[in-house]
């Protein structure tokens, strides 16, 4: 009896041995790319991160309040985000090692859009802490708070320049909402093209953005960085938005449905990503019914998060995997 209970019980180590083992060995395997994405499918916003074949699904944030807007730190070891879990939105970040978060604005105003420098150093955000929204950029323990714009009605969505030099964003100015860049301490302003959410390619040379067509549909636009010779990259008759940009600058990871979500109770948005020299017709990452945006690339320094020294390199997120979670 104790000789068939030791075999039972080393049989039971050798399946957990040899799935930690197949865990890690997904986390090694080379090129694997991953994408952070906000999502109401558990019936509350959450973040979540998914591969780009639509596989390995893990929910990064599980908290009652709603957690939103991803972006990540250069090391990929943490990200920063908008909770709600104080009653209004303000930035956190999360540490991934750590697996805590902790808050970095306090603010009875709005804090949105969060966007972290290439260098690691800053965290651009949007606010309403003076009345009108406005571009901040703080360091990455909340200090240093500088404002960076102050005119327009309301400037959002900032996204750093790969040198960390230059920041786009975009704002309402002289009743026209479009895309500006400036200095990172808000100087040498211009206009760039008409549009929204703007994303730097990784060589810095274009910028991807989304931007409505009157009686039409709205897409992913590219331009290069002068604001000259824009095409359209997502499909006709599509409502696509919030275009990100991949590290290796093959592909733009956007959000899309195809129906207008303007008076839309029932928005199903999706997360897609489009090759912009293949050719070829976009790939379908989630496919929920609930409405999954804001889309982020993932450093492939995320792989190699342990939760302490002496465990398994894995990826975290990977003990809270829910069974029920689905694309």
């Amino acid at each position: 009896m104790k000789a068939k209970y030791a075999q039972l019980v080393f049989g039971i180590a050798l399946v957990l041995s040899s799935d930690l083992f197949a865990m890690n060995l997904d986390a090694q395997i080379p090129g694997k790319q991953y994408i952070s994405f906000s999502s109401l499918r558990s019936g509350n916003l959450e973040i979540y991160v998914i591969d780009t074949d639509g596989k390995n699904l893990r929910n990064l944030t599980n908290h009652s309040a709603s957690d939103h807007s991803p972006t990540w730190s250069p090391s990929g070891r943490s990200f920063a985000y908008v909770s709600h879990r104080d009653g209004k939105g303000e930035i956190y970040v999360m540490d991934l090692n750590k697996k805590t978060a902790r808050r970095l604005t306090n603010h009875p105003a709005h804090d949105n859009h969060p966007a972290w420098s290439p260098d690691g150093k800053w965290i651009a955000f949007s606010s309403n802490r003076k009345g009108n929204y406005d571009i901040y950029k703080m360091d990455v323990n909340g200090e240093n708070l500088q404002q960076l714009t102050n005119e327009g009605k309301y400037n959002s969505a900032p996204a750093w320049s790969p040198d960390s030099r230059s920041i786009a964003f975009y704002s309402i100015r002289n009743d026209s909402g479009d895309i500006y860049v400036m200095n990172t301490e808000g100087r040498n302003v211009r206009k760039l093209t008409w549009g929204v959410t703007p994303s730097w390619s990784p060589d810095g040379e274009s910028i991807a953005y989304d931007k409505f067509k009157w009686k039409g549909s709205r897409g992913i636009y590219v331009v290069n960085a002068k604001g000259q010779n824009s095409r359209r990259v997502s499909p006709l008759e599509t409502w696509s938005r919030s275009p990100a940009w991949s590290p290796d600058g093959r592909w733009i990871a956007y959000e899309s449905e195809l129906e207008s979500p303007w008076g839309n109770p029932n928005r199903d948005s999706n997360i897609y990503l489009i090759a912009l020299n293949a050719g070829g017709k976009p790939r379908q990452i989630t496919t929920h019914e609930a409405m999954d945006y804001s889309p982020a690339w993932v450093p492939s320094g995320f792989l190699a998060v342990s939760p302490a020294a002496n465990t398994r390199t894995t990826l975290w997120g990977q003990l809270k995997q829910p069974a029920h979670l689905t694309r």
